[in-house]
């Protein structure tokens, strides 16, 4: 069964995406659920992720998100991610979303809907939880470490977004170095990653860098802009 998994480097990137992601949800029929990190006013960002969807005919979606505490109704959240036909994680802060979202039961019903072909997309944060190890953004970590454990959708790589205009580069190759992760994508805010059964199929929008690290101790790496200017 075909897998895709769209790596989205900011919100600049959701019209772009939604020309594939809406079509591999099912078009008009699709029911897509879309997972923030809540928080104060998170109903005004609900609009920025449908009106892509809307436009292009999808009128079904259903938001998860925590409470004021920070807790998820799990029921509601495994009703939701079940009868969904593409799963849209969205952005904010990444030490949240991973409280939130990469634990079980949530963590295992996203990869077995994942596993079983319903097309999943990250933005952001979103799309930086979304490998088996996670690079926190600069300054958005639990703690004094680079990385902690994703969802596990993807392994051996790394991603780092808003990827230039946040100057990722260096916070990501020392994840890659701590990690021993070989390969990383730095994508830009209007750029998505498309992965197909786990391997790299294009880009859409403008720019990501395909990373390749060749040594660790030295933090020696290849980079490769996508698509090739």
């Amino acid at each position: 069964m075909s897998r895709q998994l769209f790596l989205l480097g900011g919100s600049a990137a959701f019209d772009a995406t939604a020309n594939e992601f809406v079509p591999a949800s099912g078009g008009r029929d699709a029911r897509i659920a879309l997972l923030l990190q809540g928080g104060r006013d998170w109903e005004k960002y609900v609009p920025e992720y449908t009106r892509p969807w809307s436009a292009r005919g999808v009128s079904r979606y259903d938001v998860i998100v925590p409470d004021a505490q920070g807790r998820l109704n799990l029921d509601d959240v495994v009703a939701k991610l079940e009868s969904a036909t593409g799963i849209f994680i969205g952005g904010g802060n990444t030490a949240i979303y991973r409280r939130v979202y990469v634990s079980d039961p949530v963590r295992a019903i996203l990869r077995k809907r994942y596993a079983r072909g319903i097309p999943l997309a990250g933005c952001s944060a979103g799309a930086s939880i979304a490998p088996k190890t996670c690079a926190f953004h600069p300054g958005e970590s639990d703690g004094e470490s680079l990385v902690a454990e994703g969802l596990g959708l993807v392994s051996d790589l790394l991603v780092g977004v808003h990827f230039k205009s946040d100057d990722v580069l260096p916070n990501l190759l020392a994840a890659m170095a701590a990690s021993r992760t070989r390969n990383a994508w730095g994508i830009e805010e209007t750029a998505c990653v498309v992965l197909e059964n786990e391997k790299f199929a294009r880009v859409l929008g403008r720019a990501a860098y395909e990373i390749v690290m060749t040594d660790f101790d030295k933090k020696l790496y290849h980079l490769l802009e996508h698509p090739i200017p």
